[in-house]
């Protein structure tokens, strides 16, 4: 029997998604949730199981295809006579190409199947080890060098480094800092000895024998380098809101001192109970939530002529992955939970998206978006609206101001709160009574409120 793989749906309005790596190839034996490829869109980047055992038979699309969801990607056979031999999904081919496919699949499961030493594995395949995009990425980001990743020991498919094995690593290393910051003490004292050396000005200066600059560098003084897929298809996303949505945006300051006060009071007990800070953000999902249901058009999306109110509120909530781009998971059903459990459910999300381990669900089904570039010092910001969507709260930075008061002057915790929203279905009127309703709601925060 025949079983097709059809390119998943990852995420909301997304219709494509380019294969990164084939991890298996035609006449392969796979087993049922075995990660045979992996996938990337703007949203996440996967790794992609099979959906049954067998012998991978076909494959439709090669590596940096852009495929639409749900186009049949590739066949697995699952006759059993083809699992024990796998040379049989490839009939068609000459003897002489079948007798090396079952040779080289015999040769991998008897490797499998007898471990080797970590060091001995890396010193035998550095030079072809293969590791996958999804890790690469995972591995810039947290600073992971190329020999360090070559050292760790796969329990993938023929020793290929899954995600979770570089998880693990990490959470290895993480144990042994102390160590290993004395180490890179001393490394760093020996870089930085020969610096004051006469070779420094010849490294800073523009000349050939510098080597570095001149390859980096095109003669005219640029550098091309090309988007990866999750940056260009952001970047399409973000033409299509602008082209698509007439965009208008409110700006209200916002006195966020009892906030403060009353975070300061919790934020231990918080601390201990749950594992993590509470931070701001909660605090605003809460306040959006409550002005969400106060103002349903704000919680909606248009097709053609029509406005599609929705009934349950699901927030996406902006995480920036760094030089990857950002991710947008969805708290669903915000409205049914309080600020423990926002702060929780954002908690999670947030984590997960930056070590790549959402599932597709989770990246889907938003209604309204808030970001937060305030964590990076942003007073105010002027966001794109998350299509389908109609509007996205931008948090600005809290910081310590002079305000007046009663005729006084005052130190307060301020920040500035921006709506972006569609102006075909919200005029200003509304959009700057959304934005009074959440203002009033976070200065008028309850001090005798309890945390839990």
């Amino acid at each position: 029997m025949e079983v097709e793989m059809v390119m998943p749906q990852m995420g909301e309005s997304i219709a494509e998604a380019t294969i990164s790596k084939w991890l298996k190839k035609p006449g392969d034996a796979v087993k049922k949730d075995e990660i045979i490829l992996e996938i990337s869109t703007d949203k996440v980047d996967s790794e992609i199981p099979a959906p049954a055992s067998g012998v991978l038979k076909e494959v439709f699309y090669n590596e940096g295809d852009t495929v639409p969801v749900k186009e049949k990607i590739a066949v697995i056979e699952t006759d059993a006579a083809a699992v024990q031999i796998p040379s049989k999904a490839s009939a068609k081919e000459a003897k002489k190409e079948e007798r090396k496919e079952v040779s080289d699949f015999q040769e991998k499961e008897v490797k499998r199947s007898l471990p080797a030493p970590e060091r001995e594995e890396v010193s035998s395949r550095a030079g072809a080890k293969f590791i996958s995009p999804v890790v690469r990425t995972l591995a810039q980001k947290h600073g992971v060098s190329e020999e360090e990743l070559l050292a760790i020991r796969g329990t993938g498919s023929g020793g290929r480094v899954t995600k979770n094995d570089f998880l693990a690593y990490l959470e290895r290393r993480e144990k042994d800092e102390g160590r290993q910051k004395g180490e890179e003490a001393k490394v760093s004292l020996k870089v930085e000895e020969p610096e004051p050396s006469p070779t420094k000005p010849k490294e800073e200066a523009p000349s050939d024998s510098s080597g570095l600059p001149s390859l980096d560098w095109q003669s005219d003084g640029t550098k091309v380098v090309p988007m990866d897929n999750m940056r260009r298809l952001i970047a399409e996303h973000m033409v299509r809101s602008k082209r698509t949505s007439p965009h208008v945006y409110s700006v209200q300051e916002v006195d966020v001192s009892g906030i403060a006060k009353w975070r300061a009071k919790y934020k231990e007990e918080f601390k201990k109970r749950e594992g993590f800070n509470l931070s701001f953000t909660p605090f605003f999902l809460e306040a959006a939530v409550k002005a969400l249901l106060e103002f349903p058009y704000v919680n909606s999306s248009v097709e053609g002529n029509k406005i599609i109110l929705k009934r349950n509120i699901n927030l996406g909530c902006a995480v920036a992955l760094g030089t990857s781009g950002l991710i947008v998971p969805v708290i669903k059903r915000a409205e049914e939970k309080n600020l423990v459990g926002l702060a929780r459910a954002l908690y999670d999300l947030a984590t997960r998206a930056r070590n790549k381990k959402l599932l597709p669900d989770e990246v889907m089904g938003g209604t309204f978006t808030v970001t937060n570039p305030g964590v990076f010092g942003t007073m105010i910001g002027t966001p794109i609206i998350n299509q389908p969507q109609v509007a996205i709260l931008c948090l600005g930075q809290i910081k310590k101001r002079p305000v007046v008061i009663n005729d006084m002057i005052a130190i307060r915790e301020i920040c500035y709160l921006t709506l972006s929203y569609d102006h075909r279905i919200i005029d200003g009127a509304l959009g700057g009574s959304f934005l009074k309703f959440i203002r009033e709601y976070l200065e008028g925060w309850d001090q005798e409120r309890t945390l839990y």
